[in-house]
């Protein structure tokens, strides 16, 4: 029985050496200090805004149907504005030449359904939006910012 006991007891002290080595952390390979991807935001949003209600609804779906966030690869180290040039100059160009004109000429078509009294004859809308681009991680992430009015009917 003494035999037994000691078996037993040998076989559950190398399951539990087992577990114990094999749980062991092997890889040191370095870890980066900074994540390795960089996230930017080209967007629009509302600052203020008065007229019929069913506009903003639909104007702040338009905006979140047509922002632009995507992840970009990017390895730096400090997180200063200096390492993110390449990067956030595409921003900027995509910011400059798809979503700005985009927004643009949503506005225009709003002023549009304005006109021909899709929220009731005699609206009367003030309001305020923003656009940006900008990155999520790293110093002077705002990119780009523009503010612009729309007035229905036009003062």
């Amino acid at each position: 029985m003494k035999t037994f006991q000691k078996i037993t007891m040998l076989f559950a002290s190398l399951i539990l050496a087992a577990t114990s080595f094999s749980s062991c952390e092997w890889d040191n390979s370095p870890e980066p200090d900074h994540p390795l991807y960089v996230t930017y935001n080209i967007t629009a949003g509302n600052i203020q805004f008065t007229g019929p209600e069913l506009l903003l609804p639909e104007m702040l779906e338009w905006i979140k149907n047509n922002q632009i966030v995507y992840d970009k690869q990017v390895s730096y180290s400090t997180g200063d504005a200096s390492e993110f040039t390449k990067t956030d100059s595409e921003a900027i160009n995509r910011y400059e030449k798809e979503f700005l004109p985009k927004f643009q000429a949503y506005l225009d078509e709003v002023k549009s359904k304005l006109a021909s009294g899709a929220y009731g004859d005699g609206a009367v809308v003030d309001a305020t939006f923003y656009t940006t681009a900008s990155r999520t991680q790293g110093q002077g992430g705002t990119l780009k910012y523009e503010e612009f009015k729309l007035l229905y009917p036009a003062q």
